[in-house]
């Protein structure tokens, strides 16, 4: 009789885990990294590496503070071993340029910058209110309503928008203007310096298109995001960018096409995509939901480049569609396993 007894649902389980997923994540944005050292140089590095540690810091002391149990348990109970403040510190800094100049205090080596201060304090700064005002103060993960790592990139650009002007990369090979600022006529050429990651950027992470493949590929095949949900944000983009940018100001011929492919692939779509579109805490739940989702961050991409001062419009697009992912579930949902339509009369 006993044979009969079996434990609660969910009675299928896997290993998945929190922290398994967002280590896959933090191995997803490896090669986004190593392009972003390659084309904007070493202070990539020290970016990541602050926002890393200011983002585990933060989160380690609030939780020590709310416990008041400032002792070795008090530290294996944090929450900041589930490696997902790491994935906000690393987003984060992708999503910042390679340095900022907005007190003078960067130290030079020649016409480089050998060490931003400047970008120390911005990293500080960008991965407390990550931290405590985006995430913790909402409950921590899962129940935090936007994503933490872009409200602190957008909370330093509302603070210190100069220092958010684009950087070149230190090859010099192109100007630091980015397409979405110049508007400027755009050939096979410049898409192609687009796609490998050789231009202008106000976030290290967004500009090479190769390594972002690379990085949707992996966690797709570790099946930690739904590989639907990139696709439906850059096509609605490109389709949205078509219409608004091109066919409604009477863009016509190869300019209307390779301006379409232009707003793809400038600027923090497929990064965003990727890595922000398909976060579950701040995305709906249903599958039509995250469709609805992702195609509102490519309507709101596009009105803001079009229409708005601001050239790009990724981070606030996503922001604004967080904000919406609970009315969202609240009016589409799944239908109950086993439930029926009701007859017609």
């Amino acid at each position: 009789m006993n044979d009969l007894v079996v434990s609660s649902s969910p009675h299928i389980k896997n290993s998945s885990s929190t922290r398994r997923i967002m280590l896959d994540v933090l191995i997803a944005l490896i090669p986004v990294t190593a392009a972003a050292i390659v084309f904007f140089g070493h202070t990539v590095a020290l970016n990541v590496l602050f926002c890393s540690l200011f983002c585990y810091g933060a989160e380690l002391l609030y939780d020590l503070i709310l416990t008041k149990s400032f002792t070795r348990e008090g530290v294996k109970k944090s929450s900041c071993h589930d490696l997902s403040c790491l994935v906000t510190g690393v987003l984060l800094a992708l999503n910042l340029p390679p340095y900022f100049d907005v007190w003078g205090l960067n130290i030079y080596a020649g016409e480089t910058v050998a060490f931003s201060f400047d970008a120390l304090f911005a990293c500080l700064i960008g991965s407390v209110f990550a931290i405590v005002a985006a995430k913790k103060l909402f409950g921590g993960i899962g129940r935090n309503i936007v994503n933490p790592a872009l409200s602190g990139r957008v909370f330093l650009f509302m603070c210190f928008g100069a220092g958010f002007a684009a950087k070149a990369d230190v090859f010099d090979a192109v100007s630091s203007a980015t397409w979405l600022s110049s508007k400027s006529a755009v050939d096979g050429s410049v898409l192609l310096d687009m796609f490998i990651g050789k231009t202008g950027s106000a976030a290290v992470g967004e500009t090479c298109v190769i390594a972002l493949i690379v990085s949707y590929a992996y966690l797709v095949i570790r099946r930690v995001i739904d590989w639907r949900l990139p696709l439906v944000t850059i096509v609605s983009t490109a389709v949205f960018a078509l219409v608004f940018d091109g066919l409604l100001k009477g863009v016509s011929g190869d300019t209307l096409w390779l301006n379409t492919l232009a707003h793809v692939l400038s600027g923090g779509v497929v990064f965003g995509a990727v890595f922000m579109v398909t976060d579950y805490a701040t995305s709906p739940n249903s599958t039509l939901g995250k469709m609805i989702f992702a195609t509102g961050v490519g309507l709101i991409t596009v009105l803001i480049r079009v229409y708005a001062s601001y050239p790009e419009g990724v981070s606030f697009a996503i922001l604004i569609m967080n904000i919406f992912t609970p009315l969202i579930d609240r009016y589409v949902y799944p239908r109950p396993f086993g439930a029926t339509r009701g007859n017609k009369k």
